[in-house]
């Protein structure tokens, strides 16, 4: 093949290359804006991951402050119903000490026999009998009165045990419905974790793609390269071959005026000279 030839093969050749090197950078620009994408979509979707953590946490948190609230009312009643027990138990023991007499009739003798200690002029051994009649009579109304601090107990503690029955029971029913919205918020949470997975291995399929591509591309360039120092080697021996070839004629034609007499130009007198045949 002529030198010509090669040259318009190396030409076509680096054309090609060319084309093909313009091709591969759209295909790895096109595959980058596609992981782009799809890291924008990893980046808000692990945005509402992050938000729906947030949720839940809080939730879990509201569940376990509840739970510890439940739990404390629940040792409060139990120690309320043990404290009824209790109270109730003594009020049982004492129905075998009640006086036979009525308390408003145990009253109004005590009533009437402070009034005579406060009013009658009394001999020392009647006020005495008096004063150990008041003495039998406030303990036998001392069993009303403690029979009436344990009623009023027993009762005050009830109301706050069903207080706490029913406190409880809201806990409870808010500790359900919080545990139930944070399960809910947990699997979308792990819905969402799967397709960022699944997004990301899509990702990391396209940048795998972009890189073969930009390795394309590199081998491509350092071929168009080999291409390049190919033509200019080339184009140079062609030069050199114009040049000498030039030369040769010059010295031809300068020979020539030379045996004619004729007077020579510049470039062949200085062809000449090279030559040796002027001295």
């Amino acid at each position: 093949m002529s030198k010509q030839g090669e040259l318009e093969a190396l030409y076509q050749r680096l054309s090609l290359l060319r084309d093909e090197v313009d091709r591969l950078r759209r295909e790895a620009r096109s595959w980058a804006e596609k992981r782009d994408a799809i890291h924008e979509r990893i980046r808000r979707i692990r945005s509402s991951i992050h938000e729906l953590r947030q949720r839940r946490d809080a939730l879990n948190f509201e569940v376990k402050r509840l739970k510890a609230l439940r739990e404390d009312g629940l040792r409060r009643r139990s120690e309320i119903i043990e404290e009824i027990r209790r109270l109730t138990e003594e009020r049982r023991r004492m129905r075998g000490d009640k006086p036979r007499r009525s308390r408003s009739s145990l009253e109004s003798q005590l009533e009437r026999i402070e009034w005579r200690i406060q009013t009658e002029p009394l001999s020392l051994e009647e006020e005495r009998r008096l004063i150990d009649q008041v003495k039998l009579l406030e303990s036998q109304l001392e069993y009303y009165r403690r029979a009436d601090e344990i009623k009023n107990r027993i009762d005050a503690l009830r109301s706050e045990a069903e207080r706490l029955r029913d406190e409880t029971l809201n806990y409870r029913s808010k500790i359900l419905d919080f545990a139930e919205k944070s399960q809910r918020i947990h699997e979308e949470m792990l819905k969402k974790i799967d397709e960022s997975k699944r997004l990301k291995a899509e990702a990391d399929e396209m940048h795998k793609r972009y890189l073969e591509r930009k390795e394309r591309i590199r081998s491509i360039n350092m071929e168009i390269k080999r291409v390049h120092e190919e033509i200019r080697r080339i184009e140079e021996d062609e030069r050199r071959l114009k040049e000498a070839e030039l030369k040769r004629r010059i010295e031809e034609e300068a020979e020539e005026k030379l045996k004619r007499g004729e007077k020579l130009t510049f470039e062949e007198f200085k062809a000449l000279l090279e030559k040796g045949r002027i001295v």
